[in-house]
């Protein structure tokens, strides 16, 4: 689920889940929760809409919400304004003016209801449901239902940049929460889009009873919330599946089997921390970033039994084991859950999974347990939303089974079979926020599926500091991680940061688009551009008019170029952001207050210092991280930055020699450090 009502929590999601132990714990709670009868909730297979009550004219009607910043949605799609947010073609216009029809021509019977429940007169409240019409996303029902959820209400927010700048969504206070930023603990707001607040339950029921008359009449069922329920004499057997054995494939001669609680005894939540992995684009071996918890990463290693040294670093093999675990282990409880379960729909293993609610043992956000579904972004019926097909290094291709995607919003046209891709391909030297603007832009779309950053390697025309230091692709790969993360992109499914080794922007994305690329037939291609024209009043996105559909996969659309240009974003006063500008306020940061001030409009104020760490002025947070860590343990001073002539004080040389010195001293193979690894969690002996 997501758009207005935001993403659900996985079990690993949670606060309260930090270790392997803290994820067994959890299924077992889960077990003796869902006991009582309607504790938890049926997570259906459809597409997630939410519906609020607007007020034009002096008459009351229904509006969609998609939950954006867009003038639209926060007005709201009424009857009226669907065709203009959902284009033709769209798979969603018809069920939405099917499903407005069945709430406005309920208005008059329902008011009560919906007075009761505090959406007459406040549309920051919605209706969180899903919709199904067939197949709506893998699960094949045999009607066509809505299903009201939750009454939920968006938190307020002001749009601080893009095509909605300056747009207010009005809401409840938004929470905050605190996060470590430089070292030190900060509250920031929370980033989720709405809550879901608590209504009488028998309010709501008596809301779908009159619905459901009207909505019969147009070949649809309205549901309320769907409780669980235990499967008589059936038994959950948690203790079976942690006793199963469980293999993890080092090296092409070295694997590790135990049982399945053993593993988790050792391990750690990896969280959505970024890996190095391996793949082949094209017939070279390229890295791309992924998280630990990445369900084509678990099933490349943990389900095809591919040796980890072939597809991530040493540094990253700990985390790449760890989230392995955590995804089998996700995967594996929770199918034992869903196959005790039954509830008015039929049994839960016939459903996307089951959905506990309950601030007190879970936290305020749902949590769903999903089994199966777990292996997401492998396909919808909206329009086979897939992550990239590419082989990892050491692993031949299968075809991916088509599963949801649990964390994309499928509102793609439902008879296009294909995906939708943006390619934002630069040497990016380094980026920056405009370069940021335009990935959101095409991100924040509905109809767009995937966005490709695509770093090109050049060979020849190197960018470099004053100093001398050559701006490398590795260096442009760190600073779109900070931009992405800062923007709440880094785990958008729909975003996608890759480092090529063509030296061309260009020639790296006719790679892909071209007829041994990564796009499939029925695919459409967006090259991504601005509206900015050059020096001599030529807009960005004419460099792409070169390319012609003899240039592309055979059956692959090219969207037109001039329409899916983006709006340039400029800096302060309309200047227009550019690199050389950037590297030289870069070069000047080491002694120059001004400059630093100046490049919070490069890349935001709270990303200054670690840009700087990026090209070697001063330590990462990560390395600060840690030392703040060590030095509270042992009482000794906090590390520093190491900036001359600024009122900071110096890094400490000799830790930061001895720190490099025990990495280089480090003079293992891969495998034996892995292995070395896994011996001392306890996993082997």
């Amino acid at each position: 689920m997501g758009g207005a009502a935001g993403h659900m929590n996985h079990p690993f999601d949670l606060g309260s889940v930090r270790t392997g132990k803290d994820l067994i714990d959890f299924f077992y709670s889960a077990v003796d929760y869902l006991e009582t009868e309607g504790a938890g909730s049926v997570k259906i297979d459809g597409v997630n809409v939410s519906f609020k009550l607007v007020e034009q004219d002096g008459q009351h009607q229904f509006a969609v919400d998609r939950g954006s910043m867009k003038e639209i949605d926060i007005s709201g799609i009424t009857m009226s304004r669907v065709d203009e947010r959902f284009p033709e073609g769209h798979g969603m216009r018809p069920a939405i003016k099917t499903l407005l029809t069945i709430l406005n021509e309920a208005l008059p019977s329902i008011e009560p209801q919906l007075k009761e429940l505090g959406m007459w007169d406040n549309p920051t409240l919605f209706l969180n449901t899903e919709y199904v019409e067939g197949t709506t996303n893998v699960t094949d029902y045999d009607e066509n239902f809505l299903a009201i959820h939750t009454l939920s209400q968006f938190y307020e927010k002001t749009a601080k940049s893009g095509p909605s700048k300056g747009n207010i969504r009005p809401g409840a206070e938004r929470p905050t929460t605190t996060v470590v930023k430089r070292g030190q603990e900060v509250e920031v707001p929370i980033k989720d889009p709405s809550r879901e607040v608590s209504y009488d339950p028998e309010v709501m029921n008596t809301l779908v009873e009159k619905l459901n008359p009207i909505a019969e009449k147009l070949g649809f069922k309205v549901y309320g919330y769907v409780p669980t329920r235990r499967i008589v004499d059936s038994d959950i057997d948690l203790d079976k599946t942690l006793s199963e054995p469980f293999t993890i494939k080092i090296s092409d001669d070295r694997e590790v089997t135990k049982p399945l609680g053993d593993w988790l005894k050792g391990a750690k939540n990896p969280d959505y921390d970024a890996l190095k992995v391996k793949i082949n684009i094209n017939g070279q071996e390229q890295t791309v970033t992924r998280h630990a918890l990445n369900a084509e990463l678990y099933k490349i290693i943990g389900i095809d039994k591919n040796p980890i040294v072939n597809i991530v670093d040493q540094a990253d093999a700990e985390r790449t084991i760890d989230g392995t675990v955590f995804m089998h282990a996700t995967r594996m409880l929770g199918n034992d859950i869903l196959r005790g379960l039954t509830s008015p729909m039929g049994d839960i293993m016939n459903h996307e999974g089951v959905v506990l609610r309950d601030d007190e043992k879970f936290g305020p956000k749902p949590v769903k347990i999903t089994g199966e579904f777990i292996l997401g972004n492998l396909g919808s019926g909206f329009g086979n939303v897939k992550e990239n097909e590419e082989d990892f290094v050491g692993y031949p291709h299968k075809p991916v089974e088509e599963q949801e995607d649990e964390s994309a919003d499928p509102v793609v046209d439902a008879d296009f079979t294909g995906e939708t891709v943006a390619f934002v391909p630069g040497a990016f030297k380094p980026p920056h926020l405009g370069h940021l603007k335009m990935v959101e832009q095409y991100a924040n779309r509905d109809d767009v599926d995937r966005v490709i950053i695509l770093i090109s390697s050049p060979k020849k025309k190197n960018r470099t500091l004053d100093d001398g230091t050559v701006i490398k692709a590795t260096h442009a790969e760190d600073v779109w991680k900070l931009l992405l993360t800062s923007a709440g992109l880094s785990d958008n499914p729909k975003v996608d940061l890759r480092v090529s080794s063509e030296p061309s922007p260009i020639g790296a994305t006719l790679d892909m688009i071209g007829p041994n690329g990564i796009l499939k037939p029925g695919d459409k291609v967006i090259l991504g551009a601005s509206d900015k024209p050059d020096d001599s009043g030529v807009p960005d996105w004419h460099r792409w008019l070169f390319v012609q559909p003899k240039d592309m996969m055979q059956g692959v659309e090219l969207l037109d170029r001039q329409e899916n240009a983006v709006k340039a974003y400029d800096r302060q006063g309309g200047t227009p952001f550019k690199a050389r500008d950037m590297r030289s306020l870069i070069s000047k940061a080491k002694t120059d207050v001004d400059a630093i001030e100046e490049l919070e409009e490069f890349v935001g104020e709270e990303n200054v210092f670690e840009l700087l760490a990026i090209f070697g002025m001063g330590p990462r947070q990560e390395e600060v991280d840690a030392e703040l860590e060590e030095h509270a343990i042992q009482g000794a001073p906090a590390v520093k930055t190491n900036f001359t002539n600024l009122d900071v004080e110096e890094f400490n040389d000799e830790q930061e020699r001895n720190s490099r010195l025990n990495t280089e001293n480090i003079d293992l193979s891969m495998v034996d450090e892995v292995m070395k690894l896994i011996i001392d969690k306890g996993i082997l002996r």
